[in-house]
């Protein structure tokens, strides 16, 4: 790690555990099978996080990430990443495909790289051909006018009458026979009928196709809900405002509204995210009288999945490798505590927030970010195992 300057003086601190063992035993985190030989002999989970970004293995570092961090700071980490696919939305929007169209084309396309082209004719020697035809012929005429012209007369009479007996067996005359021949090089040699009984059934074939493509289709669109662009941005606003309520101040009844909201659109990334802040809360029940600990791993795994659900989101402007190098530097600002919430509370504005939107109803009360000291070698910021513990209005909010 010496000689890696890119990471000088970048220490994770907000993070819950600092060796790698600890994550397996604590949190279930796995390492990833084609990976164990990289992880052989390495124990601190810096050191691997940034090993695993040497070798351009982003995604493996940002699973190893979200087992890790803070999960206060690894919700915030989520919500960076939310906004940045949302940034490359607005310069290269999603376009969906309408069901109507799979399968709709069943012409068969021809690759370019299979086209078969005919070669141009090369005209380079024509002039020289029909020079030497001329020739020919100027030769036979020179020759004709050195015969005898009686000889030459009964050669000619002997000549058709042989033509004339062909004619009689075969019905064409040889000459006639020659053009026919001329004319027919230029054609198809294997002319095709399209009244062929194999086209006819090809057709019958293709309609009953398209026939049952369409009650398909129609089938899958009445059960699908129509698509609401107005509703789905709404619904991702409620799910991102939740969140950042819960980074904000996590307390029971901002957890209790990430699930809530959350659920109502959990197959996006800004509402697993939500589902996720409510894991990472701690308590399954957090409007219950007795705490109910969220099992291990349930958080993390949730804020794997939202990246992942961001990086293989469609459109935008960076392929799925790309995205997980932006989520792991954004994810290690967030962790050495260099990205956090306490310039948008204090702007009173939500980084998710159009020009123009009314400030978020924030609660009374909100816990500033954490602000560790960066230490040599970074140390696990809460105790080993978690504790759960009912937070009351007299002691301020509570940390996950």
């Amino acid at each position: 790690m010496a000689d890696k300057l890119e990471w000088l003086g970048k220490h994770l601190v907000l993070i819950r555990y600092t060796s790698v063992a600890d994550a397996a035993a604590k949190e279930n985190y796995k390492i990833p099978p084609e990976l164990e030989e990289l992880f052989s002999g390495i124990s601190g989970v810096q050191e691997m996080v940034f090993r695993l970004a040497e070798t351009a293995n982003h995604k493996a570092a940002c699973e190893l990430l979200a087992y890790i961090a803070h999960r206060r700071a690894g919700v915030w980490w989520g919500y960076r990443c939310v906004l940045s696919l949302l940034e490359e939305l607005k310069e290269n929007p999603a376009v969906d495909r309408d069901i109507s169209e799979i399968g709709a084309d069943m012409e068969v396309k021809v690759p370019d790289w299979a086209k078969f082209e005919m070669p141009e004719i090369d005209t380079s020697n024509e002039a020289a051909i029909n020079e030497s035809i001329a020739q020919t012929k100027a030769k036979i005429q020179e020759l004709e006018a050195k015969l005898d012209p009686e000889v030459h007369s009964f050669a000619k009479e002997v000549v058709e009458v042989a033509f004339q007996e062909f004619k009689r067996v075969h019905g064409i005359h040889p000459v006639d026979l020659l053009k026919q021949v001329g004319e027919r090089i230029n054609e198809d040699p294997f002319p095709i009928d399209p009244n062929s009984p194999a086209f006819v059934e090809a057709a019958k074939l293709k309609a009953q196709v398209q026939a049952v493509r369409q009650e398909t289709v129609d089938t899958i669109k009445s059960v699908l809900p129509p698509k609401n662009p107005a509703r789905e941005k709404k619904l991702r606003d409620n799910a991102l405002n939740a969140v950042y309520r819960w980074v904000a101040a996590p307390i029971a009844e901002n957890s209790q509204k990430c699930l809530d909201v959350g659920n109502e659109c959990p197959d996006t990334p800004a509402g697993l995210l939500s589902i996720s802040s409510f894991w990472a809360f701690g308590d399954l029940l957090p409007m219950g009288e007795q705490p109910v600990p969220t099992p291990p791993g349930l958080a993390a795994n949730g804020l794997n999945q939202v990246l992942l659900m961001c990086a293989l989101h469609k459109g935008g402007t960076r392929k799925v490798k790309e995205r997980y190098e932006e989520y792991f530097n954004l994810g290690v600002e967030v962790l050495i505590g260099a990205d956090n919430w306490e310039a948008s509370l204090a702007a009173g504005k939500a980084p998710h927030q159009d020009e123009g939107s009314p400030p978020l109803d924030m609660p009374a009360s909100v816990d500033p970010p954490p602000q560790p000291a960066v230490p040599e070698n970074p140390v696990s910021e809460q105790p080993d195992e978690p504790v759960y513990k009912r937070w009351k209005p007299e002691e301020g909010p509570s940390k996950p």
